[in-house]
């Protein structure tokens, strides 16, 4: 009986040993150029769009969400069918005391060397978000208005920028309001400033009251105030202003001041700058004082 072993032919058995993973395994090249990546900025909307192009290289990844700081970092397409995997965020990073998340959506299961790419690839991400919000929680303190809490001139230039480069990337529109008050001279005139200032913290309550949490809201100066809000229709932005006028008229105290509103509002049109939308708004705010106060106008 012929017991001789039989030789292996790797010619003849091209599938004797399993495929080679075909996982893209990270070089130190890899790694460097992702930090690079990364380090380029540190505001944290920019940041979250370049982590996301990058990840998508490695992994399968659909869309990342990073509502936890910002209702509107949402990147890709974060479908609730898809395979929803959590990596939270440091509480160091936090500008709250509520746990944050980076949400990751994938079109299929994770194996064990595509979680670990994605440990690596959070860890150095986490590391660089705490950059982000250092920076944009020290950029609040100098565009914000300290009678009202409110964001400042500068701060509103900046997110009315900041909404037009938005509008740009994902062609989506949003809407401007500016509101005077009215007769807010004779309060001053008859009560004094410190009268005027309780005024102001009074409109400014009531305007964060009304308005949603992916609205923003600004002193402009004086008594003026701008609201950048998520508005994509004239009827959208209609119904913004109407609650603002109706939320000012109710206050018994700005009643008793005497103190209504004047609001003009413009929806944003493609290839416009900051100052044709505000000067379109400012126009209808004028239309609305000639024409006898307390009411609104759209450009």
């Amino acid at each position: 009986m012929d017991l001789s072993t039989a030789i292996y032919d790797s010619a003849q058995h091209n599938s004797f040993y399993p495929p080679s993973s075909v996982d893209h395994v990270m070089t130190a090249s890899d790694i460097t150029a992702f930090v690079g990546q990364l380090l380029s900025t540190i505001e944290l909307e920019e940041l979250g769009s370049i982590y996301f192009q990058a990840v998508k290289k490695y992994l399968p990844l659909e869309g990342l969400s990073l509502t936890d700081f910002d209702a509107r970092l949402i990147y890709g397409d974060a479908k609730i069918s898809a395979i929803q995997v959590e990596r939270p965020l440091k509480q160091n990073v936090c500008t709250s005391n509520d746990a944050s998340n980076a949400y990751y959506f994938f079109n299929q299961s994770l194996n064990i060397s595509q979680k670990d790419i994605l440990d690596q690839l959070h860890g150095l991400f986490e590391k660089q978000v705490v950059h982000a919000l250092s920076f944009r929680l020290m950029h609040q303190m100098a565009t914000k208005d300290m009678l009202t809490g409110l964001g400042n001139r500068a701060g509103f230039d900046s997110a009315l920028s900041r909404a037009i480069a938005w509008s740009h990337r994902h062609q989506e529109t949003f809407a401007l309001l500016v509101i005077d008050l009215d007769n807010f001279k004779a309060v001053n005139d008859s009560f004094g400033h410190r009268e005027g200032d309780k005024v102001l913290m009074n409109v400014a309550s009531q305007l964060a009251h009304v308005l949603r949490d992916e609205d923003e809201l600004f002193r402009f100066g004086g008594d003026e105030f701008c609201c950048v809000l998520d508005c994509q229709t004239q009827q959208q932005l209609e119904c913004a202003a109407l609650r603002i006028k109706a939320a000012i008229n109710s206050s018994a105290y700005l009643s008793r001041m005497g103190v209504s509103c004047s609001l003009g509002g413009a929806v944003f049109r493609e290839g416009e700058s900051v100052a044709s939308i505000f000067d379109r708004a400012d126009h209808a705010l004028y239309q609305v004082k000639q024409s006898g106060k307390n009411n609104y106008y759209a450009a």
